[in-house]
């Protein structure tokens, strides 16, 4: 199983028009697409006004299928020269996450917000590093009470993994980092075992709130 992302930041100014042709670009893919689209936006976060396209498949014959049938589509070519007005100057990124831990419990919940804790495996540790990381997601759901996924990415740096933490509110989000702030026994695992298969200052974290 794979996590898919296509990501854009915005230009400056007319948010309300920027959004609204964010919105009808997801609506566009969603009709062609085998796969389900959401649309996030970052927030208290690095990178104000990035935009990601995210979908979960089974196989990634579906994305090939998506986009051949995009590239055909006269409506989806409009609204890639109207998006030329509102996005920034910035390079597009696709981003492509094999999940290893993809925790069924997501599926069942209304997901408002994630979180997107990012490290980059040492040399020498990437056998040992993915069984910490496996260990890592099933312990932060013990912790939180929230489903965790775990996975590496496919595409972009080598070596990156990540963890996903599934909240229904930024409520619930808070109070799973305060939790997870608080559990000693977390915190130990991480001094113990973290320190030593993940470079200590490749780390990233990074909230994401649905926009649709």
């Amino acid at each position: 199983m794979y996590i898919f992302t296509r990501s854009a930041r915005l230009a400056p100014g007319n948010l309300r028009d920027s959004m609204s042709w964010a919105l009808s670009m997801t609506e566009k893919v969603n009709q062609i697409s085998e796969a389900n689209f959401r649309l996030w936006t970052t927030v208290n976060s690095p990178g104000v006004g990035t935009l990601s396209w995210a979908a979960t498949v089974e196989d990634l014959e579906v994305l090939d299928a998506t986009n051949a049938k995009l590239m055909a589509d006269d409506g989806y070519h409009s609204l890639i020269e109207k998006g030329a007005k509102h996005l920034s100057a910035d390079a597009l990124n696709d981003g492509l996450i094999r999940l290893i831990v993809a925790d069924a419990d997501a599926s069942d919940t209304d997901t408002q917000f994630v979180s997107v804790n990012q490290a980059v495996l040492a040399p020498g540790h990437s056998v040992r590093g993915i069984e910490v990381g496996v260990e890592i997601a099933q312990r932060a759901k013990k912790s939180v009470g929230r489903p965790v996924s775990f996975g590496a990415t496919a595409t972009g740096e080598y070596g990156t993994v990540a963890w996903i933490g599934y909240y229904d509110s930024a409520k619930q989000l808070q109070k799973a980092e305060e939790a997870l702030a608080a559990d000693l026994d977390f915190a130990k695992y991480l001094d113990k075992e973290a320190g030593h298969v993940y470079l200590p200052t490749r780390s990233s974290v990074a909230w994401y709130r649905r926009v649709s």
